[in-house]
């Protein structure tokens, strides 16, 4: 082999060995070390994820759903997208995705005004528009956007999707389902609902999938949610 020959193989030999160097193919490390100590993003867990799509959903149910005042006040959300929509859709809405549809958690007072199969609606006091109750089979995602279910939280679509169709099940078992029977005409309803608002022909009547309902005699129609059963939503 001539001396030029085997300087061009050194030198090659030489290039290589630096470019593994500053560029290694992979990375030895501990079986016990932490991965967020490597400095590799892609090495990080993600901070949350649900092994069990239904366990999530009923911690959620259980927990950050029961307790204190939920969403915005329906007669906000009118006045807010009278004003400014774009700003209303901001200020109380949650946008599913880049570019995608808004969702908004919605609480407030009313009276049954009609009643039919798969809705009810109501007067709102104070208001001239309508709030329209969605008691039918609850099939999409509105639930889950509304109330801030992230699809981060999750290691991928199929148990996102899961706990959307688990709190479905739960609105309409827990829901609309002890309370179909006294949406009476003339009867008083506290709700908290969550819609998809997309512009201002949806707002009146504004349908609402319910997620929280108390029901009272038309003397008590003024009367709030009891505290004990109030509900908050928790992004």
């Amino acid at each position: 082999m001539s001396s030029r020959r085997l300087t061009r193989y050194g030198s090659l030999l030489i290039v290589g060995g630096l470019v593994c160097w500053f560029f290694p193919l992979f990375h030895i490390r501990p079986l016990d070390a932490d991965p967020r100590e490597s400095g590799d993003p892609a090495a990080t867990p993600r901070q949350s994820v649900s092994a069990d799509p239904a366990a999530f959903a009923r911690e959620i149910w259980d927990g950050p759903l029961r307790m204190g005042d939920a969403g915005t006040n329906v007669t906000k959300i009118w006045d807010g997208f009278e004003a400014d929509a774009a700003r209303a859709r901001s200020q109380y809405g949650r946008q599913a995705g880049l570019g995608g549809a808004w969702y908004f958690c919605i609480r407030g007072q009313g009276t049954v005004e009609t009643v039919e199969k798969d809705r009810v609606v109501l007067t709102v006091r104070d208001s001239l528009r309508r709030v329209c109750l969605q008691l039918g089979v609850v099939v999409d995602n509105t639930v889950r956007e509304a109330i801030g279910v992230n699809a981060s939280d999750f290691a991928n679509s199929q148990d996102f999707n899961a706990v959307s169709s688990e709190l479905n099940r739960r609105v309409e078992r827990e829901v609309i389902a002890p309370n179909r029977a006294l949406l009476k005409k003339g009867v008083g309803v506290d709700f908290v609902g969550c819609a998809k608002i997309g512009g201002k022909s949806d707002l009146d009547p504004l349908g609402l999938i319910p997620i929280q309902l108390q029901t009272h005699g038309t003397d008590d129609a003024n009367a709030g949610l009891d505290k004990h059963t109030a509900t908050e939503i928790i992004p």
